[in-house]
């Protein structure tokens, strides 16, 4: 579980969470999350929305890290990951990008330069 940084959208704001869960069993597959957690006037915390990032379980290799993209000033409530995975049969490792957007469809592909 991993905090990564703010959102804000209009009067509404809060901090995306990150969550990675890797079952146990040989061939349990990685679940990785993008939660949007919401702060209200009590300093109380709520969950505004989860997603499930499926294409996460499908890569052939190991996560060995990932970071956020710094917060985009036009684009407040949108998120950046950056993923550095290992392939299972190589040892270079490869950078994945999710972009994700409340309410559109994200996009993970290998990162572009």
């Amino acid at each position: 579980m991993q905090i990564v940084g703010p959102w804000t959208d209009g009067d509404l704001e809060g901090v995306w969470r990150t969550v990675m869960v890797q079952p146990s069993g040989n061939d349990a597959k990685m679940h990785f999350f993008v939660q949007q957690l919401q702060t209200d006037d009590d300093n109380g915390v709520s969950i505004r929305s989860t997603t499930e990032i499926p294409e996460i379980a499908q890569l052939k290799g190991q996560i060995v890290g990932y970071r956020a993209d710094e917060p985009n000033e036009e684009e407040p409530n949108t998120l950046g990951l950056f993923f550095e995975v290992v392939p299972a049969d190589g040892e270079v490792s490869e950078t994945y990008e999710l972009h994700f957007t409340p309410g559109q469809p994200y996009s993970f592909a290998p990162a572009s330069n």
